[in-house]
């Protein structure tokens, strides 16, 4: 079973029940949530270890976290309990002010898993993974989190990162500076069309792939949305289209998508086969609220697949 370790940091979401600006919110719902941690829920769904590095904080959201993700499967013995700082915690606000639109309201600031750090990073864990994944939420939140970054992966033996660039918590300028500085040690990288204008400048997948080929990217994971995703692997290019399903939350779509296509891929997938699985993923869990409240494994993907297709 291939080894996967991811670094980042789980939060708590809130999910607002009702629509509308959080000022009229009076229900939400608690759900498990962060990049790296909704990544690793879905790895290990579809075959994979996934251990997590990270931190959370001494208090109930942080047991809430550590429950949730060993009961998912997870490997939370690299999850240290911060003393000294509080688990981050996100709101939801739903469809308001645009209208099938969701906007994240963070409180992360000096949390526990801000506080993740080179330290935290245990050599013998990272060079013996058969993968580390990120994101760059996680060179994001803090400097001492970016430095745990580029030490897991300047040892590892390979490597995917999902840009995940988050204005609210860094600059356009600042995300392109440090995630280019990245790239040479990026072997599967994940993007999408506005992550790819702020990094290179360009948003079309033809010139996302001249840009990308700059660097040893070996594969490349473009994410479309509701359009589904294309793959370039060494001259080669794979898509699949997305599937018509109920939206109820698109939070934690491309996390699915990510976490089930490097599993597999990794497993030995042939390219069309791990992406229609994962874009499966991806279809699923937007028909829910909450990150990892529908994870599939495969057989509910075959099922899926076997009941739905491409654009229906």
């Amino acid at each position: 079973m291939p080894k996967i370790v991811a670094l980042g940091e789980p939060m708590v979401q809130f999910n607002a029940l009702s629509n509308g600006p959080l000022r009229h919110v009076n229900l939400f719902e608690k759900h498990v949530a962060g990049s790296e941690a909704n990544f690793c829920a879905h790895a290990v769904r579809t075959g994979s270890e996934c251990a997590l590095i990270a931190r959370v904080g001494k208090d109930e959201f942080g047991a809430t976290i550590m429950e949730w993700l060993r009961g998912v499967g997870v490997d939370i013995r690299h999850i240290k309990v911060d003393r000294d700082a509080p688990t981050a915690v996100y709101f939801v606000q739903r469809n308001f002010p645009v209208p099938y639109r969701t906007e994240m309201f963070y409180y992360r600031k000096g949390s526990a898993g801000s506080r993740l750090n080179p330290e935290d990073v245990d050599h013998s864990l990272i060079t013996t993974a058969d993968l580390i994944h990120s994101s760059g939420i996680t060179l994001a939140i803090s400097l001492s989190a970016r430095e745990a970054v580029f030490k897991a992966f300047e040892k590892a033996k390979s490597t995917s990162f999902d840009t995940n660039v988050r204005l609210k918590l860094w600059s356009a300028e600042e995300a392109r500076e440090t995630i280019l500085k990245l790239m040479p040690d990026i072997g599967l990288l994940i993007t999408d069309r506005e992550d790819s204008k702020v990094l290179f400048g360009v948003s079309e997948f033809p010139e996302v792939v001249k840009r990308v080929s700059e660097y040893p990217v070996r594969v490349l994971l473009f994410k479309e949305g509701p359009k589904g995703a294309t793959v370039f692997r060494e001259g080669e290019v794979v898509r699949v289209p997305g599937y018509s399903v109920p939206v109820e939350d698109v939070l934690g779509a491309g996390d699915a998508m990510a976490g089930t296509f490097v599993s597999l891929y990794i497993q030995g997938f042939e390219i069309k086969e791990a992406l229609s699985y994962a874009v499966a993923a991806a279809s699923l869990k937007v028909t829910v609220r909450g990150d990892q409240t529908a994870t599939p494994d495969l057989e509910e993907i075959k099922k899926f697949l076997l009941e739905y297709k491409p654009g229906e």
